[in-house]
């Protein structure tokens, strides 16, 4: 059942405590005050169908109104916590006017709604409500007014709707009928577009996958027939909430794929010396396949420990050396065609050669220049004839790096980072590395890096790499010195400098733990 007790539990006390239905003459005291269901909350808030309560506590009016507008009725009580429908609590004869002191409005349709207060007095009245607001009562026709509107943001039930894309294209999915056909691997767009009711929060649950975006992609990879649903809700401590569930009346068939079962992207190597491949399927349960493939590093094949599947999702074939492997090496995968497995929709997987492995980087920290590059400014000792901007002019990766202009040598051409810090674990062992380009008559002997942190210098990672480094194209440097910290922290930071002149662009610039073979 849905949530409809929200603003009962505000204003039960009022039901219990003010009875009253009748307007009582003024005394001779005049002072104007009220109180609603929303407490302080300009905007009061409720589900539709539900209400909210006003309560008229001024003293000594000469004349007092209520009005609502078409679609809000007045009800009477008491109403208990278990009621959810209140057509039996509507006062009769309807009307949009009231002289109780106390209303309890019922709104039935969503949007904003009105309800207003029109009081009359005999002298001038002031409301004074929160952080030092004042409403004046106006002078009108020789009596002073006091004419208020409450605003109630009325929330609708939820009315989910959505739309199922395949390829692009809208696919019928509303009656039992309809029928989703889909090759095994492939994928369908599920989109969220309820508006009704405010949805905030929703969930997918198709195929035994979940997925929480208004605009999922859902990929099929097993045979066999699907149901799906969304659980769609509103949310949030100061609003109303609601929920609801749609089941999806279509059915998803999935299908045999027409495309070969083959690699589908980047094999790579994980930070656990994993090496991952993955495929546009899912495959079947399998025995051991070691003698089917090789592995090469640095030219040598070397003795696989295992293949498997990855535990969450079987489109990722993993397999195990029994040595260990280092960034540094260059690694290929093959496989001879002639296993025993296959697909969970019956393909073969085709036999490949030499496909590389992307080796895991072990970054501590990436330096990029595609966003945040004003993070990155000169230092206090920077030369005032050297700029340092970010640059579209150059880059190694994406469409930025930094660039470093010189107008003079000196000590120092110097910039540094202080916003984007960094942790680092004692004792472990990192080094420098960054790639740099050289424009057509820059001049330096030399490249001092530093890591520092809490403002003062740790270590430098000096070398003269640069000095004989070509122009006018990217070359990456990796400084040979290697170095721990003594003490684990979270604050350190990365500081360049140089005495050269002419124009240089940096990209890339990272901090990596030392992992070469030895």
């Amino acid at each position: 059942m849905k949530n409809k007790f929200i603003i009962i539990a505000l204003v039960i006390g009022l039901f219990t405590a003010c009875n009253r239905d009748e307007y009582d003459a003024p005394n001779s005291l005049s002072d104007v005050s009220w109180y609603t269901s929303g407490f302080r909350d300009t905007i009061i808030q409720v589900n539709v169908n539900n209400f909210a309560s006003f309560s008229d506590l001024s003293q000594g009016a000469l004349s007092h109104k209520w009005t609502i507008e078409e679609g809000s009725f007045y009800l009477k009580g008491p109403i208990t916590r278990s009621d959810t429908i209140f057509d039996d609590f509507k006062i009769q004869p309807e009307s949009l006017e009231s002289e109780d002191e106390t209303i309890h409005v019922l709104f039935t349709q969503g949007g904003l709604k009105k309800v207003n207060l029109y009081n009359e007095f005999s002298e001038y009245v002031e409301f004074k409500g929160a952080d030092g607001f004042i409403f004046p009562s106006k002078e009108v026709a020789g009596k002073w007014v006091i004419d208020t509107t409450f605003i109630v943001d009325v929330y609708d039930t939820i009315v989910p709707k959505i739309l199922i894309r395949q390829n692009g294209i809208v696919v019928p999915h509303e009656s039992e009928t309809d029928e989703i056909i889909v090759e095994a691997g492939s994928t369908l767009e599920f989109v969220d577009v309820s508006t009704i009711g405010r949805p905030n929060t929703r969930s997918w649950s198709i195929a035994g996958v979940t997925k929480t975006d208004s605009l999922s992609v859902i990929q099929f990879n097993k045979l066999g027939s699907y149901k799906g649903n969304l659980n769609i809700s509103r949310q949030g401590e100061s609003i109303p909430g609601d929920f609801d569930n749609y089941k999806i009346p279509a059915t998803i068939t999935v299908i045999p794929s027409s495309l070969p079962f083959e690699v589908a992207g980047e094999v790579v190597e994980l930070e656990n010396q994993t090496i991952q491949i993955p495929y546009n399927g899912e495959f079947a349960p399998f025995s051991d396949q070691s003698s089917h493939f090789t592995v090469t590093v640095n030219g040598t094949p070397f003795a696989i420990a295992s293949i498997g599947l990855n535990a969450s999702n079987a489109t990722l074939l993993e397999i195990k050396l029994q040595e260990q492997i280092y960034r540094s090496d260059v690694i290929t995968v093959s496989y001879d065609g002639s296993g025993d497995f296959e697909s969970t929709d019956t393909r073969i997987p085709g036999a490949f050669t030499d496909v590389p492995v992307a080796m895991f980087q072990h970054e501590i920290v990436k330096f990029d220049f595609e966003s945040n590059g004003g993070n990155w400014t000169a230092n206090v000792e920077n030369l005032p004839t050297t700029t340092i901007d970010i640059s579209t002019e150059q880059a190694a990766s994406g469409v930025s790096s930094l660039k470093v202009d010189a107008g003079a040598s000196g000590n120092w051409s110097s910039f540094e980072n202080l916003v984007d810090l960094f942790h680092l674990d004692a004792g472990v062992l990192v080094q420098y590395e960054y790639k740099v380009y050289k424009a057509t008559g820059a001049n330096l002997n030399f490249m001092a890096p530093w890591i520092n942190n809490t403002g003062g210098t740790v270590t430098q990672f000096w070398h003269n790499d640069i000095a004989t480094a070509p122009e006018n194209t990217w070359v990456t440097i990796r400084p040979g010195k290697q170095w721990a910290t003594g003490t684990t922290a979270d604050d350190f930071n990365l500081y360049l400098r140089h005495s050269g002149s002419g124009t240089l662009y940096f990209d890339d610039i990272r901090i990596i733990i030392v992992d070469d073979r030895p």
